[in-house]
């Protein structure tokens, strides 16, 4: 397995990992599925063309025999200076327990240290996601807040906060 970054071009595979993880998993996401099928070509380049430049998001995937089995992205959290903040993680069930989700959060932990106007990274996961949590306490995040939000599935979800120092060593 590798973790690497998607050009423009490969916005198919993208859109179909995006797409099942929000059909797959309503509840982890703030999006819907509804709202992201109807989005043109263009935007689904346009995102992968954003994040290629590394300046203000990130997105990475994990690629095993040709195929995307996860993904993982970051952007900067414009009202906190000194902060960005990891979404859309996901891996297919089926992919689940082989450790793609540790990789994938290594790679965007050393991709965020690189820049050093971060200080602390930050996420958010349901408090019924129970391995996702015990993986983010894995790399050291720590809970700081509780929010509320409308998820993918159209239900109010208890959000933790999580926070963890940068850079990642």
């Amino acid at each position: 397995m590798e973790i690497v970054k998607l050009s423009a071009e490969d916005w198919e595979e993208y859109k179909t990992l995006r797409l099942r993880a929000l059909k797959e998993d309503p509840q982890a996401f703030g999006t819907t599925y509804q709202k992201n099928i109807a989005y043109p070509k263009a935007e689904w380049q346009r995102r992968l063309a954003s994040v290629a430049k590394g300046e203000t998001n990130w997105l990475l995937f994990a690629r095993e025999n040709n195929k995307l089995v996860g993904m993982i992205g970051a952007f900067i959290e414009e009202d906190v200076e000194g902060t960005a903040t990891i979404f859309g993680v996901y891996v297919p069930k089926e992919e689940r327990g082989r450790g793609i989700s540790i990789k994938l959060m290594e790679e965007i932990l050393k991709e965020l240290s690189k820049k050093s106007i971060f200080k602390k990274v930050k996420l958010m996961v349901s408090k019924n996601q129970l391995p996702a949590i015990g993986l983010y306490k894995k790399f050291g995040f720590k809970q700081v807040g509780i929010e509320h939000f409308k998820m993918g599935d159209g239900n109010i979800a208890e959000e933790l906060v999580m926070e963890r120092p940068l850079p990642y060593v």
